[in-house]
């Protein structure tokens, strides 16, 4: 039995190192992902780029379901799927600036919102992805894929034509340009304020720091002062434990029938001092 024991727990941690591996690899894809969109770019063009962005964004999506459903969440793989998400958005974003350079300022953007979690990470606080940052990676995935698409349009169009599809056609007949820059303003909208929500979220963290490192400060405080109180009341006490009686004093407490009743178990040092 003891033994069944020990091959279903070498069993099942070979298994959870299976499954960690395979989740943080397909993050790594990702990774990989950042340097390999920029030849795409450069010899396949808008299109085929389009089509690989919407590959490499779709890992995200696949390795956080398999990490929850697999139960391989780590500190690593959390650690590499973030920053795996920041490079290869702000690399898409770099070449798509190429073309409109309302893109630089998505760039600028996330950048900052990267400074503000690293600061605030710096400081001891937790600055975990929220709903609101899924959000905003969602809406600039869109518009990333969206605007290599609206470079892409005749090919766009013709694919879609040929599969019965025009209900596209005059919004891809539009210029490139403005088009892109329509596909980039909620995704700046959404990192606006994506910014202002982590950095809220800092600040909240840092006053709850501050209230606590004072609290703390408090309690120490008070605990100094009652050492003291206790130590000069032990002090008192010492002291006027060894005050000697007067001679008066030692003569009434021999014949004092009260004295003798409460003190007659007591130490005989009683009679000399108070």
């Amino acid at each position: 039995m003891e033994k069944d024991k020990l091959i279903k727990i070498e069993k099942d941690k070979k298994k959870d190192f299976r499954n960690k591996v395979l989740v943080n690899l397909i993050t790594f894809i990702r990774s990989l992902g950042t340097i390999a969109i920029i030849p795409i770019f450069a010899t396949e063009g808008a299109f085929a780029t389009a089509l690989a962005a919407i590959g490499f964004f779709a890992t995200d999506f696949i390795d956080g379901f398999l990490a929850r459903k697999l139960h391989a969440q780590t500190f690593f793989g959390s650690l590499l799927d973030s920053l795996s998400d920041k490079a290869f958005g702000v690399v898409c974003l770099l070449l798509l600036s190429t073309l409109n350079p309302i893109f630089l300022v998505l760039i600028g953007l996330e950048l900052g919102i990267f400074a503000i979690n690293y600061n605030s990470i710096q400081r001891g606080n937790n600055a975990k992805t929220s709903i609101a940052g899924k959000c905003k990676t969602a809406f600039l995935a869109a518009s990333i894929v969206g605007s290599y698409f609206a470079y892409a349009a005749p090919t766009l169009k013709n694919i879609l034509n040929y599969v019965n599809i025009s209900s596209f056609n005059k919004l891809l007949e539009l210029n490139p340009n403005l088009l892109s820059t329509i596909l980039a303003i909620p995704a700046i909208g959404a990192s606006l304020y994506v910014a202002y929500d982590y950095q809220k979220t800092a600040t909240k963290q840092d006053e709850t720091k501050e209230k606590e490192q004072v609290n703390e400060t408090s309690k120490l405080d008070e605990i100094r002062k009652e050492k003291k109180a206790l130590l000069q009341q032990k002090a008192d006490l010492i002291q006027k434990a060894r005050e000697k009686k007067s001679r008066s004093e030692i003569i009434h407490d021999l014949f004092d029938t009260e004295f003798y009743l409460e003190h007659r178990d007591d130490d005989i040092k009683k009679l000399l001092y108070k």
